[in-house]
């Protein structure tokens, strides 16, 4: 969705249509796509032809396989858009010609008083069948939604109701940073029947994906917005196809629309949108039974063979027969990647039992409460990640990505915390059910415990805090961030640890004073040249009175004061209130130490700081340069060289 040239107030979105399910289709068939505002054509590795995004002018054919097929049976067939503009609950024809909309844009009617949704509809030819998707068209989606992801507000994808919980899955791994609404939906009946769930499923979408922001690959059906990674499809019939086991819906409509804020995946960071192309398809599904033999263990296990999800009985048990286990411990000794999922509904993966615990004794790693859909992506996911060790990976599994899991709680995680006040605090504040007070009192106290925990340099506290999402850019009653806090403590660690996650380099308190500025004044050096790094700089406000300060530290052989203005940015040359330099006081004053060291740096940059030497005009509130997780990622690339973006800053 975009605000239109010309249209205030009107939001617009995307409407991409893959296998749509709203068309010419049967219960579980994908229907027609049409319609785009521009053409693009994706590349392909294969022989194939390509798919093409091209405009549409189609009706809605119900198209039967042959002539001669008997009985009719229904396919992917073109013309969504102009269906659409048939029905007025999706298209308001005669505001769209008030507004010269192109006739690839249609508009709602009013949303809301003052708000209407404009959408723009883009078809894939050939269409596929849901039936047909691999990751390969997944990847595609997620390359277009990627091309159009500045021009619109949030982005709608139709798809086939078959496949449409694993591509939810692959879709919320593949798009990361997302901080738009993406919708998937599809029908059980062809959205032209007179009975058909498609329209709602559609319309629900639609107002979902332009009137909130709720940043996440999401699954809409049946009146509920689930988050799009934890569903599965249970019933081929019925129009409540979808559930979501583990987690409540994201939000509910009747009425009204009710949203589970406390679930919504907060946005911690201002990092662009990364789109994962590379994910590995030599994964598998692996369903165990009673009596299942050792040797189709084996065989199944074999390579090219580089993941498994295996699918196991109640709390993520399996047989104990050592013949069987044995191939589990040989597979994963051979770097075979095993993710432990239960088979049943509802419930996670335990080590309650001995079965589950030799589980864990050959080396597969638990999948928690995932569904077989996500495991499955999210081991794609993982496995496709350049540079990255066989523990890195296992760690990734282990941890929530995109919200896919119900991780341990606090104090299975982190039992250490219960050893310090500050731990305690933390986690019985984190360990507090949902609901408007938790959720109210958890966003009074933890950024202040953040700060807390900074500034005491509590690693362990930090760590549990950024995993369990925790915005770590938030300020305190005094106005400072987290950053501030260590960068004033001298705490090193806790600032890299923050820098990862991503945190605002050059933030500024209520005194419009920033992190570098305090360690500047705290004589930190370490944690300069880490800010440095990270692209930190000194305001103009900054700087006004730095020529008085350097002029007293040369008058004191000050040798370590004036090298961490060095280092911070400042120029050394900068007049006193008399207009005299740190040089002039040095060598009237006799300091040699201090003249040779100013003549050393004369003309001479930092050498940890990279970043701009110039202050920025107008101090704390001119915008800053790109945030600090761009500084601070690549100067981790130069040092470990070829790890995901994933394993460096994205605890998710």
């Amino acid at each position: 969705m975009r605000n239109h040239q010309g249209l205030q107030g009107r939001k617009r979105w995307l409407l991409d249509r893959v296998t749509p399910t709203l068309g010419s289709q049967g219960r579980h068939g994908p229907s027609s796509q049409s319609l785009t505002f521009m053409r693009l054509e994706p590349h392909s590795t294969s022989s194939s032809p390509a798919p093409q995004w091209v405009e549409g002018r189609g009706c809605w054919p119900l198209t039967p396989l042959s002539t001669w097929t008997l009985p009719t049976v229904l396919v992917p067939g073109t013309g969504l858009a102009a269906t659409l503009r048939t029905l007025p609950m999706f298209h308001d024809e005669e505001h769209a010609r008030v507004l010269g909309l192109p006739e690839d844009t249609l508009v709602l009617p009013p949303a809301s008083p003052n708000q209407r949704i404009l959408y723009t509809v883009l078809e894939c030819q050939p269409l596929f069948d849901s039936s047909d998707m691999t990751i390969a068209e997944w990847v595609r989606v997620a390359q277009t939604i990627e091309r159009h992801y500045e021009q619109y507000h949030g982005f709608v994808v139709i798809h086939g109701t078959d496949t449409m919980a694993f591509a939810a899955s692959v879709l919320s791994f593949m798009l990361e940073n997302l901080q738009k609404t993406v919708v998937l939906t599809g029908a059980q009946v062809p959205i032209h029947a007179l009975w058909s769930d498609g329209r709602e499923n559609l319309l629900g979408a639609l107002l979902m994906a332009g009137q909130y922001v709720i940043p996440e690959v999401c699954l809409f059906f049946q009146n509920q917005l689930f988050r799009g990674n934890r569903t599965t499809k249970v019933d081929a019939r019925r129009f409540a196809a979808f559930c979501s086991p583990n987690l409540p819906p994201l939000a509910t409509v009747g009425a009204d629309v009710t949203i589970n804020r406390e679930l919504v995946r907060r946005v911690g960071r201002k990092a662009e949108l990364a789109v994962h192309g590379s994910m590995e398809q030599d994964v598998g599904l692996l369903r165990l039974y009673p009596g299942i033999p050792a040797a189709l263990v084996r065989a199944f296990l074999q390579p090219p063979m580089k993941g498994v999800v295996m699918e196991t009985f109640g709390s993520g048990n399996g047989p104990s027969k050592p013949d069987l286990l044995q191939e589990l411990r040989v597979a994963t000794g051979r770097g075979l990647v095993i993710v432990n999922c239960t088979h049943c509904l509802q419930g996670t993966v335990t080590t309650d039992y001995a079965v589950g615990m030799a589980m864990v004794g050959a080396g597969v790693v638990s999948g928690f409460d995932m569904t077989s859909e996500a495991a499955l992506a999210k081991l794609s996911y993982v496995l496709g990640q350049p540079g990255l060790s066989l523990d890195d990976r296992k760690e990734l599994l282990a941890k929530d990505l995109r919200g896919e899991m119900t991780p341990p709680s606090v104090e299975e995680r982190w039992p250490s915390l219960q050893g310090t006040t500050l731990g305690c605090g933390v986690s019985w504040l984190l360990s507090l059910s949902g609901g408007q007070g938790a959720d109210a009192l958890r966003s009074t106290l933890i950024p202040s415990l953040v700060c807390a925990a900074a500034q005491a340099g509590d690693l362990e506290v930090l760590q549990a805090l950024l995993e369990l999402g925790s915005d770590l850019s938030l300020v305190d009653f005094n106005g400072q961030t987290p950053l501030h806090a260590a960068a004033r403590g001298g705490r090193t660690e806790a600032v890299a640890m923050l820098l990862q996650g991503g945190v605002d380099v050059n933030a500024r308190d209520t005194d419009g004073l920033s992190p570098l500025l305090l360690a500047v004044r705290g004589r930190h050096l370490g944690i300069v040249r880490l800010l440095r790094a990270a692209g930190a700089s000194l305001s103009a406000q900054e700087l006004e009175g730095a020529g008085t300060e350097l002029c007293r530290l040369a008058s004191r052989t000050d040798l370590k004061g004036l090298e961490v203005w060095w280092q911070a940015g400042a120029d050394l040359g900068q007049p006193g209130y008399d207009g005299h330099s740190a040089l002039h006081v040095a060598e009237a004053a006799g300091n040699l130490a201090v003249v040779a060291f100013l003549q050393s740096l004369e003309g001479a940059v930092g050498a940890q700081a990279p970043g701009p030497v110039s202050p920025h005009p107008g101090g704390a509130d001119t915008p800053q340069p790109a945030s600090s997780m761009c500084g601070w990622t690549l100067a981790q690339g130069r040092i470990q060289g070829g790890q995901s973006r994933e394993a460096e800053m994205d605890p998710s």
